[in-house]
């Protein structure tokens, strides 16, 4: 059946649709494959059609979404990644595989849509395509593989496995290769083989420094049950430095994780101290005064940011950051200086009930530890300190136990007693009338940084064409967060310590009664404006109206010319405007 003419299903027959839909789930099924092959459902109907599908179908069911997606005549073009995300839900949270020959998931891996591909990749090691192993052998180990999509290979080799998938990936851990591509492949081999991954892993950390994070790899041993142990016996007999010592360390604080086989190890390497003696309550309260009288907020907040403290991985700050532990913009109004500092020091004494953890066991010998975020018979949705949503289907899990707290037990390990000082005194202060108040105002606070800028938006002011292309359309990954200061500020030369020519930035708006807003900015010089593919005028942008729904605003901040340190940038409405809108937020 080709999709080339659609009949219009009627919004009436779609109400229907829903309803039947929870009445008898494969009944239902059957009944929308039915109309799809029949061509009654519109393009604009398929995806939410096939998400309702895909949730619930049995394999021959998906199966038929599956030729449909490959097919030249099948699917829309603009509905084929659709069809592959909702497949990929399936397999993911209930291991439901389609029937029948999948090889043909191989011509979707050369794809030049970067979505259908990606999705094609992980659906091959999902469904454990062994016929696709040359692909992904490919894509693993070619230079001009971009970082999300080689990870993406990488991965789906370790599900298929078998000796093929293994060469490569012993390949991408050779001393020829980039390190962040070395501890991609031997995180890869953790599930293949955890004994010679664990061998593996010690002959790069010996010979590695600190220009590349450890993280996903020291993030797959501890993602094994046996890996922490494999993994310390076999550091135990190698000699690290003690800088790689503290970012394997840190990385394994920064997931909340803290088993004694690997921590004595590293901490013996990094010259820490792990046998610190628990402070008794009087300490306690000497530490909080202390607090009050020598910790400086000012530096407290710069540490907050800290790249290897991972503060905002976890929390938010006026809504900015981390969703998997409380929001901490009012902590201090509420909180006495002697509770932060038993936060920080010992944060499982006072877990608040909703951010209690889950350690969940599954089946092939995978830990995972978080937040539940949602769960139901088919599956947990489990959101990790790394601030990743993992999804387990039930019938996978072999063991479950509630756990304490996410946040980092040995947190203070990597600060001074000054730093540390600091730190809790800038968190004592949030909430507090003064400098640290609520924020009120409709700052920027969480900001997209493109990573990477072509040639073509270093060159100059972007045309409409390749703001199109390059900004509007990049892919998610693309882009990477980063969080104003509580005040609002954006500190820029975070953001240019790689030297950068020029800076994207993308915020968002979202708009529930439309009407007239006005971005305003600390400083005009050096910065173009976009709402979306609208470039505002030089100077002070002017007000824009804007319809309900979501919008992005686009900046260019050329560092040589712009006059600030920093970059603020609101979202007023102006006095005749009725628009109400919020500054998104989050992640």
């Amino acid at each position: 059946m080709s999709f080339r003419h659609f009949s219009l299903l009627t919004t009436a027959s779609f109400a229907l649709l829903l309803m039947v839909s929870s009445v008898s789930a494969q009944g239902s099924v059957d009944a929308m494959v039915k109309m799809i092959d029949s061509g009654r459902i519109t393009e604009q109907r398929l995806p939410q059609v096939l998400d309702m599908i895909c949730k619930r179908a049995n394999d021959e069911n998906l199966a038929f979404v599956f030729q449909m997606a490959i097919k030249p005549d099948g699917f829309p073009a603009a509905v084929r990644p659709d069809a592959l995300k909702s497949l990929h839900e399936a397999a993911v949270s209930r291991n439901a595989v389609p029937t029948g020959d999948l090889s043909a998931i191989g011509e979707l891996l050369k794809s030049d849509d970067r979505k259908t591909q990606t999705l094609a990749v992980e659906l091959a090691g999902l469904w454990k395509v062994e016929g696709s192993l040359d692909a992904l052998s490919k894509l693993a180990t070619e230079k001009k593989t971009g970082a999300k999509l080689k990870k993406a290979a990488v991965n789906s080799l370790a599900m298929i496995g078998g000796p093929k998938a293994v060469e490569t990936l012993e390949k991408l851990t050779q001393p020829n290769q980039p390190l962040a591509v070395r501890y991609l492949g031997a995180s890869a081999l953790v599930d293949v083989d955890v004994d010679n991954a664990a061998m593996i892993a010690g002959k790069i950390l010996a010979g590695a420094d600190t220009s590349t994070d450890p993280a996903v790899m020291i993030d797959a041993f501890l993602a094994q049950q046996s890996g922490p142990t494999k993994l310390g016996a076999v550091l135990a007999e190698t000699k690290l430095t003690p800088d790689v010592a503290k970012m394997c360390l840190r990385q394994m604080f920064a997931v909340g994780r803290s088993d004694p086989e690997l921590v004595t190890v590293l901490s013996k390497a990094a010259g820490i101290d792990d046998d610190a003696p628990t402070m008794t309550a009087d300490e306690i309260k000497a530490v909080a005064a202390e607090v009050l009288q020598k910790g400086d907020a000012h530096r407290g907040e710069t540490l907050f940011r800290r790249a290897d403290l991972n503060c905002f991985k976890c929390h938010s700050l006026s809504g900015a950051g981390g969703q998997i532990g409380p929001d901490l913009s009012a902590v201090g109004g509420s909180s006495p200086a002697d509770y932060v500092v038993t936060s920080i020091l010992y944060p499982e004494q006072a877990v608040k009930e909703a951010y209690t953890t889950r350690t969940i066991l599954t089946i092939d010998g995978k830990v995972y530890t978080g937040i539940v975020a949602e769960e139901d018979d088919d599956r947990v949705i489990m959101k990790q300190a790394s601030g990743q949503a993992v999804v387990i289907p039930v019938d996978d899990i072999e063991d479950e136990k509630e756990g304490g707290s996410l946040m980092p037990k040995g947190l203070a390990k990597f600060l001074t007693h000054d730093e540390f000082l600091d730190l809790a005194r800038f968190i004592s202060e949030l909430g507090k009338p003064g400098e640290y108040k609520i924020r009120t105002e409709p700052t920027v606070q969480r900001w997209r940084v493109l990573t990477e800028t072509p040639a073509e938006l270093a060159a100059g002011v972007p045309t409409i064409g390749e703001l199109e292309e390059l900004l509007i359309q990049a892919p998610e990954d693309a882009w990477t967060p980063a969080y104003a200061m509580l005040a609002g500020a954006l500190p820029l030369a975070e953001l240019t310590a790689d030297e950068r020519p020029v800076l994207y930035l993308m915020a968002e708006v979202d708009v529930v009664v439309g009407g007239k807003v006005q971005v305003g900015l600390n400083e005009t010089t050096g910065v173009c404006v976009w709402v979306g593919d609208d470039l505002l005028p030089e100077g002070k942008p002017e007000a824009v109206e804007l319809e309900p729904g979501k919008h992005a605003i686009y900046l260019r901040v050329d560092p040589a010319l712009f006059p600030a340190k920093t970059l603020r940038v609101t979202v007023d409405r102006p006095a005749d405007s009725h628009a109400e809108y919020t500054v998104v937020s989050g992640a």
